[in-house]
């Protein structure tokens, strides 16, 4: 394993479900050293970067994007 190098992998399906709504869960792995720090924070920094995709994909559906 190296010490400067880390993998990550993601899986964000895209489900459809009744009333027009769909749902993503987001999924990773992350593989390496160098994550081993950022890994321990509550919430992870992943944590905050999903939610905040999340939250930009839902403003975007809903035609709240800033110009």
């Amino acid at each position: 394993m190296s010490e400067e190098r880390f993998d990550v992998l993601y899986a964000w399906p895209v489900e459809d479900l009744p009333g027009g709504r769909v749902r993503v869960p987001t999924q990773e792995t992350r593989i390496g050293k160098p994550d081993a720090a950022p890994a321990q924070e509550r919430p992870t920094p992943m944590l905050s970067g999903h939610r905040a995709w999340l939250g930009g994909l839902i403003r975007a559906a809903s035609g709240k994007l800033d110009a």
